[in-house]
């Protein structure tokens, strides 16, 4: 799995935090056993990655409005699909028949969850931390803006600190 490193970086705030926290979480989704004894940990796992990926969702659509980002239309479309994909990869997880193994879906479910992280990370919100900087050239840092539209909308229900 691809380490994460500070070059990844969107807002050092809020955003990273939680990218962070989804890495780690699949990081650590990737090395559970692919055993039987494995499979309740991967389940929990999985779950988490949900809600951590619900959270910077909510969190990263809030910011985007706050910057007028002009691709945030697209990139709630992909927030929503990831999250779909995350469902069908935490139900063939748990399914308690299967014509698979476990090990067999723990593989599959290894490669699509690091491409769905890098690519949705690389295609979509490198575009955000882009169109940050250029906002940051006129005017104040985008990380007062992250921060501010963190402070002003968290989501409700939701604890606002890290999740693992």
């Amino acid at each position: 799995m691809i380490e994460w490193r500070e070059g990844l970086a969107i807002d050092h705030g809020g955003l990273d935090r939680d990218h962070r926290d989804q890495h780690e979480l699949i990081r650590r989704f990737i090395e559970t056993p692919a055993t039987d004894d494995g499979l309740p940990l991967a389940v929990r796992l999985l779950r988490l990655l949900h809600r951590v990926s619900e959270r910077h969702f909510i969190r990263e659509e809030r910011v985007q409005a706050a910057v007028d980002y002009p691709g945030r239309a697209e990139h709630r479309m992909q927030h929503r699909r990831l999250l779909e994909m995350l469902d069908d990869i935490t139900g063939q997880m748990d399914q308690t028949s299967s014509l698979f193994d476990f090990a067999y879906r723990k593989a599959h479910a290894n490669g699509l969850l690091e491409f769905w992280f890098f690519d949705h990370f690389a295609r979509a919100d490198v575009g955000l931390r882009r169109y940050m900087a250029r906002l940051s050239l006129s005017q104040p840092p985008a990380g007062h803006i992250v921060n501010a539209a963190e402070t002003m909308h968290q989501p409700q229900g939701r604890a606002s600190g890290r999740s693992s």
